[in-house]
Protein backbone atom coordinates (compact mmCIF):
# COMPACT_ATOMS: atom_id res chain seq x y z
CA UNK A 1 0.00 0.00 0.00
CA UNK A 2 2.75 2.42 0.95
CA UNK A 3 5.52 1.09 -1.30
CA UNK A 4 4.99 3.63 -4.08
CA UNK A 5 4.27 6.62 -1.84
CA UNK A 6 6.58 9.59 -1.47
CA UNK A 7 7.46 10.98 1.95
CA UNK A 8 4.98 13.82 1.60
CA UNK A 9 2.20 11.44 0.56
CA UNK A 10 2.97 9.30 3.59
CA UNK A 11 2.82 12.36 5.83
CA UNK A 12 -0.54 13.26 4.31
CA UNK A 13 -1.85 9.78 5.04
CA UNK A 14 -0.95 10.14 8.70
CA UNK A 15 -2.88 13.39 9.05
CA UNK A 16 -1.92 16.64 10.73
CA UNK A 17 -0.36 14.80 13.67
CA UNK A 18 2.44 13.77 11.32
CA UNK A 19 3.40 17.42 10.97
CA UNK A 20 3.73 17.67 14.76
CA UNK A 21 5.80 14.48 14.89
CA UNK A 22 8.01 15.72 12.08
CA UNK A 23 8.70 18.86 14.11
CA UNK A 24 9.36 16.78 17.23
CA UNK A 25 11.79 14.62 15.28
CA UNK A 26 13.67 17.66 13.99
CA UNK A 27 14.00 19.12 17.49
CA UNK A 28 15.07 15.76 18.88
CA UNK A 29 17.87 15.19 16.37
CA UNK A 30 19.09 18.76 16.71
CA UNK A 31 19.46 18.30 20.48
CA UNK A 32 21.09 14.89 20.01
CA UNK A 33 23.81 16.14 17.65
CA UNK A 34 24.37 19.32 19.69
CA UNK A 35 24.84 17.36 22.92
CA UNK A 36 27.14 14.80 21.29
CA UNK A 37 29.42 17.61 20.10
CA UNK A 38 29.26 19.39 23.47
CA UNK A 39 30.15 16.29 25.49
CA UNK A 40 32.93 15.34 23.09
CA UNK A 41 34.48 18.79 23.57
CA UNK A 42 34.19 18.44 27.36
CA UNK A 43 35.85 15.03 27.45
CA UNK A 44 39.13 15.03 29.39
CA UNK A 45 41.82 12.62 30.54
CA UNK A 46 41.13 13.40 34.18
CA UNK A 47 43.98 11.34 35.66
CA UNK A 48 46.62 12.85 33.40
CA UNK A 49 45.27 16.36 33.83
CA UNK A 50 45.16 16.09 37.64
CA UNK A 51 48.72 14.77 37.70
CA UNK A 52 49.90 17.94 35.95
CA UNK A 53 47.85 20.19 38.24
CA UNK A 54 49.09 18.50 41.42
CA UNK A 55 52.69 18.75 40.28
CA UNK A 56 52.31 22.50 39.72
CA UNK A 57 50.47 23.01 43.01
CA UNK A 58 53.03 21.07 45.03
CA UNK A 59 55.77 23.31 43.63
CA UNK A 60 53.70 26.45 44.43
CA UNK A 61 53.13 27.31 40.75
CA UNK A 62 49.50 28.32 41.30
CA UNK A 63 49.38 30.81 38.43
CA UNK A 64 50.73 28.25 35.97
CA UNK A 65 48.17 25.70 37.20
CA UNK A 66 45.35 28.21 36.72
CA UNK A 67 46.64 29.04 33.24
CA UNK A 68 46.65 25.34 32.37
CA UNK A 69 43.00 25.12 33.46
CA UNK A 70 42.22 28.21 31.38
CA UNK A 71 43.68 26.56 28.27
CA UNK A 72 41.86 23.26 28.87
CA UNK A 73 38.19 23.04 27.80
CA UNK A 74 35.56 21.29 29.85
CA UNK A 75 33.77 21.54 33.20
CA UNK A 76 36.53 19.88 35.23
CA UNK A 77 39.14 22.46 34.21
CA UNK A 78 36.71 25.32 34.79
CA UNK A 79 35.95 24.06 38.30
CA UNK A 80 39.60 23.68 39.25
CA UNK A 81 40.46 27.10 37.85
CA UNK A 82 37.96 28.69 40.26
CA UNK A 83 39.63 26.98 43.22
CA UNK A 84 43.10 28.01 42.13
CA UNK A 85 42.02 31.64 41.67
CA UNK A 86 40.78 31.68 45.28
CA UNK A 87 43.76 29.86 46.78
CA UNK A 88 45.02 32.88 48.72
CA UNK A 89 41.57 33.46 50.27
CA UNK A 90 41.54 30.18 52.18
CA UNK A 91 40.09 26.72 51.90
CA UNK A 92 36.48 27.78 52.52
CA UNK A 93 36.55 30.41 49.80
CA UNK A 94 38.21 28.02 47.34
CA UNK A 95 35.67 25.29 48.05
CA UNK A 96 32.71 27.63 47.66
CA UNK A 97 34.10 29.03 44.40
CA UNK A 98 34.44 25.52 42.95
CA UNK A 99 30.94 24.61 44.11
CA UNK A 100 29.48 27.65 42.36
CA UNK A 101 31.30 26.96 39.11
CA UNK A 102 30.50 23.24 39.14
CA UNK A 103 26.81 24.04 39.65
CA UNK A 104 26.83 26.35 36.62
CA UNK A 105 28.73 23.79 34.55
CA UNK A 106 26.18 21.15 35.51
CA UNK A 107 23.38 23.38 34.24
CA UNK A 108 25.20 23.77 30.93
CA UNK A 109 25.70 20.02 30.67
CA UNK A 110 21.98 19.42 31.27
CA UNK A 111 20.96 22.07 28.74
CA UNK A 112 17.98 20.91 26.59
CA UNK A 113 17.93 17.41 28.08
CA UNK A 114 14.50 18.05 29.59
CA UNK A 115 13.23 18.94 26.10
CA UNK A 116 14.64 15.70 24.72
CA UNK A 117 12.93 13.76 27.52
CA UNK A 118 9.63 15.50 26.76
CA UNK A 119 9.87 14.60 23.08
CA UNK A 120 10.61 10.99 23.96
CA UNK A 121 7.67 10.68 26.33
CA UNK A 122 5.04 12.66 24.39
CA UNK A 123 5.69 11.47 20.82
CA UNK A 124 4.06 8.00 21.18
CA UNK A 125 0.89 9.60 22.56
CA UNK A 126 0.77 12.10 19.70
CA UNK A 127 1.11 9.19 17.27
CA UNK A 128 -1.60 7.24 19.08
CA UNK A 129 -3.86 10.28 18.98
CA UNK A 130 -3.36 10.50 15.22
CA UNK A 131 -4.21 6.82 14.89
CA UNK A 132 -7.41 7.25 16.89
CA UNK A 133 -8.46 10.13 14.66
CA UNK A 134 -7.70 8.02 11.60
CA UNK A 135 -9.79 5.11 12.87
CA UNK A 136 -12.68 7.44 13.66
CA UNK A 137 -12.43 8.81 10.13
CA UNK A 138 -12.36 5.29 8.65
CA UNK A 139 -15.50 4.16 10.48
CA UNK A 140 -17.23 7.42 9.64
CA UNK A 141 -16.54 6.75 5.97
CA UNK A 142 -17.87 3.22 6.35
CA UNK A 143 -21.05 4.48 7.97
CA UNK A 144 -21.59 6.87 5.08
CA UNK A 145 -21.17 4.11 2.51
CA UNK A 146 -23.46 1.22 3.39
CA UNK A 147 -22.28 -0.91 0.47
CA UNK A 148 -18.60 -0.71 1.36
CA UNK A 149 -16.86 -3.83 2.53
CA UNK A 150 -14.25 -4.39 5.23
CA UNK A 151 -11.51 -3.42 2.78
CA UNK A 152 -12.44 0.23 3.19
CA UNK A 153 -12.04 0.01 6.96
CA UNK A 154 -8.80 -1.99 6.69
CA UNK A 155 -7.27 0.58 4.36
CA UNK A 156 -8.29 3.41 6.64
CA UNK A 157 -6.89 1.73 9.75
CA UNK A 158 -3.64 0.87 7.96
CA UNK A 159 -3.21 4.50 6.98
CA UNK A 160 -4.03 5.64 10.50
CA UNK A 161 -1.36 3.38 12.01
CA UNK A 162 1.27 5.38 10.14
CA UNK A 163 0.93 8.00 12.87
CA UNK A 164 1.67 5.42 15.59
CA UNK A 165 4.73 4.19 13.72
CA UNK A 166 5.96 7.77 13.30
CA UNK A 167 5.46 8.44 17.00
CA UNK A 168 7.55 5.42 17.96
CA UNK A 169 10.19 6.29 15.36
CA UNK A 170 10.51 9.72 16.97
CA UNK A 171 10.41 8.54 20.59
CA UNK A 172 12.81 5.58 20.60
CA UNK A 173 16.07 7.39 19.72
CA UNK A 174 15.09 10.33 21.95
CA UNK A 175 14.58 8.09 25.00
CA UNK A 176 17.67 5.94 24.39
CA UNK A 177 20.00 8.89 23.87
CA UNK A 178 18.45 10.84 26.75
CA UNK A 179 19.40 8.03 29.13
CA UNK A 180 22.89 7.94 27.62
CA UNK A 181 23.30 11.70 28.05
CA UNK A 182 22.13 11.52 31.68
CA UNK A 183 24.85 8.97 32.38
CA UNK A 184 27.43 11.26 30.76
CA UNK A 185 26.29 14.21 32.87
CA UNK A 186 26.47 12.09 36.03
CA UNK A 187 30.02 11.13 35.14
CA UNK A 188 31.02 14.76 34.57
CA UNK A 189 29.45 15.69 37.91
CA UNK A 190 31.41 12.97 39.70
CA UNK A 191 34.64 14.05 38.00
CA UNK A 192 34.11 17.67 39.06
CA UNK A 193 33.46 16.67 42.68
CA UNK A 194 36.40 14.28 43.00
CA UNK A 195 38.93 16.54 41.28
CA UNK A 196 37.83 19.52 43.39
CA UNK A 197 38.38 17.47 46.54
CA UNK A 198 41.80 16.32 45.30
CA UNK A 199 42.80 19.90 44.52
CA UNK A 200 41.85 21.10 48.00
CA UNK A 201 43.95 18.33 49.50
CA UNK A 202 46.90 19.26 47.31
CA UNK A 203 46.64 22.97 48.11
CA UNK A 204 46.00 22.93 51.84
CA UNK A 205 47.13 19.58 53.24
CA UNK A 206 50.74 19.85 54.31
CA UNK A 207 52.79 16.85 55.33
CA UNK A 208 54.31 16.96 58.77
CA UNK A 209 58.13 17.45 58.71
CA UNK A 210 60.12 14.51 59.93
CA UNK A 211 62.24 15.07 63.05
CA UNK A 212 65.45 13.13 62.56
CA UNK A 213 67.35 14.86 65.39
CA UNK A 214 68.44 12.91 68.44
CA UNK A 215 66.18 13.16 71.49
CA UNK A 216 67.13 15.90 73.89
CA UNK A 217 69.03 14.85 76.99
CA UNK A 218 67.10 15.46 80.18
CA UNK A 219 68.42 18.37 82.19
CA UNK A 220 69.17 16.34 85.28
CA UNK A 221 71.39 13.97 83.22
CA UNK A 222 73.56 16.68 81.61
CA UNK A 223 77.24 16.78 82.67
CA UNK A 224 78.16 19.32 85.30
CA UNK A 225 74.96 18.85 87.29
CA UNK A 226 75.31 17.71 90.83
Amino acid sequence: MFANMTLWQLLAKGGWTMIILLGFSGVSWFIIFERIIRYHQAKLDVDGFMAKIKKLVQTNHMVEAADLCQETPGPVAATLKAGLRHFDKGVVSAREAMERVSAMELLRLEHMLSTLATVGSVSPFVGLFGTVLGIISAFTALAGNAGAGPTVVANGIAEALVATAAGLFTAVPAVVLYNYFVRRVTRFDTEMATTASDLLDAMYTKSEPEDNSAPATPTHLRPGRG
